[in-house]
């Protein structure tokens, strides 16, 4: 049987957060699958020289780590991951920051990592790498001369080719990604846009059900959207007595603050909600979670004071010595445990970025819940999950009137109506997780191009995905 090599930007959490929730899941799927893990340990040598890698042994997954260098934390990490790639990759070019040394870093820093790699890997190891961080690292192994299966999965959506096009380096990163055997995307938006930019700029030479054929090169593709570890324990009864006798009904959200997380629209979502409907007044109170370990100072700017602003208007406007209509946490002082007995406590949880990949949060918030009393899920549109999360109130996190008549639709909602939704979404959360995700994906890489494959999602005869009837 061969060995799984997994390569991600980290394999240690972020210091003093427990709510990494891809660093949880892959960690459970390396667990599983006796993996070899490579990644950044999250720490920036003090020295201009770093340190060599670290291989150790954690909680049963054997890891390969490394330190930054100051100057590959400040160009590879905050500058060419978030000043040019994140903004691109979430629809926003007009948040990029270019530099040419910024890319040069990144491309070093992706060398670096190769020759990190490559004494480890035997002949038969399949190799699985995640996200944009790490993302030419099969062509550099491939120039090395490995030729082992290798597989990609996007965790941010993939943006339109018109928008990817704004990277200077556009050409060079879509070469790198055509190096892998098989590609795994969010949702089939995100496919759509990639498999539209191959036929448009590459000249695909064909498309079946799961593959085109660019360069010579089969590259299987697939949507298979990550789960999380549906045997988590959530229920901390000591954190559930804390929250028990909070005599409020409960809006949760839980993100960290960025342009992107649409924080700011919640916020004049409430402050309508509000305006709207004063019978909720003393009522009802948005709890909005912001862990600043995980923010990207590039990304989040002034942001924070802005929301702190707007937190003060909100409840100068309406609040009372009693009752503050939004209490804004931005610290890292909520526990894991804490986080999951709040989404076992809240009426409604809203999930409403303005472009994200994942949302692995609001699947946390359907485990949580309170199968006899659930609460009910608020989703953006714009997410990958809402593909899978069907039975969630979907809003455009844009329009306020619209998210706040979706809050006031939650809040009245019948049992029975609310039973039945979480009932729907909990069935996909369970059936889908970590490990359908992670056994799906490695099953789909190691078989042969051109086997027929049992896919989640079929294709049109224009050569574009549409979703099947899976969920």
């Amino acid at each position: 049987m061969s060995r799984l090599i997994i390569l991600s930007n980290r394999c240690e959490p972020y210091t003093g957060s427990s709510d990494d929730m891809l660093f949880h899941t892959l960690s459970e799927i390396s667990r599983q699958h006796a993996a070899l893990w490579f990644g950044w340990n999250g720490n920036v040598s003090a020295r201009k020289r770093k340190e060599p890698y670290r291989q150790i042994k954690s909680e049963g997954v054997g890891k390969v780590s490394w330190d930054l260098s100051p100057n590959e934390y400040d160009n590879f990490y905050q500058g060419y991951i978030h000043n040019v790639l994140w903004p691109v990759f979430h629809n926003r070019p007009d948040l990029t920051a270019y530099k040419r040394e910024y890319f040069i870093t990144w491309k070093n820093y992706n060398n670096d990592v190769k020759n990190r790699v490559s004494p480890f890997i035997t002949h038969d190891d399949v190799i699985w790498v995640h996200d944009y961080h790490l993302l030419p690292v099969a062509k550099m192994l491939q120039e090395d001369s490995h030729r082992n299966k290798i597989g990609f999965f996007l965790h941010q959506p993939f943006p339109p080719g018109d928008v990817l096009r704004s990277v200077p380096e556009h050409d060079w990163l879509f070469q790198s990604l055509l190096h892998y055997d098989c590609i795994g995307f969010q949702s089939s938006g995100d496919i759509n846009n990639f498999i539209s930019y191959a036929l448009r700029h590459y000249r695909a030479g064909q498309i079946s059900k799961d593959a085109i054929k660019v360069n010579g090169r089969i590259i299987k593709v697939c949507v298979l959207p990550c789960g999380i570890d549906k045997n988590t324990e959530f229920q901390n009864q000591q954190e559930i007595q804390n929250v028990r006798h909070y005599h409020r009904q409960i809006i949760i959200s839980n993100d960290i603050v960025n342009e992107i997380s649409g924080v700011d629209c919640r916020l004049n979502a409430m402050k309508k909600f509000l305006a709207l409907y004063p019978q909720y007044l003393r009522d009802v109170s948005l709890l909005q979670i912001s862990d600043p370990s995980g923010e990207y100072p590039a990304s989040t700017g002034d942001m924070s004071s802005r929301l702190e602003r707007l937190c003060g208007e909100i409840n100068g406007q309406y609040g009372d010595l009693s009752w503050y209509p939004v209490n804004y946490i931005h610290n890292n002082q909520c526990s894991r445990a804490m986080i999951f007995a709040l989404y076992n406590k809240a009426r409604v949880a809203m999930f409403t970025p303005l472009s994200e990949g994942m949302s692995l949060g609001a699947k946390e918030f359907i485990l949580a819940q309170n199968k006899e009393d659930p609460g009910v899920l608020l989703l953006s549109e714009f997410t990958g999950a809402a593909e899978m999360l069907t039975e969630a109130l979907m809003i455009n996190p844009y329009d306020a009137h619209e998210t706040s008549e979706a809050l006031h639709s939650a809040l009245t909602m019948p049992l029975h109506e609310r039973k039945r939704r979480h009932s729907q979404l909990l069935n996909k959360v369970n059936r889908y997780d970590c490990h359908w995700w992670a056994t799906e994906f490695l099953a789909f890489l190691r078989a042969e191009a051109e086997r027929p494959q049992r896919t989640v999602f079929r294709t049109s005869h224009h050569g574009t995905y549409a979703p099947h009837n899976l969920y």
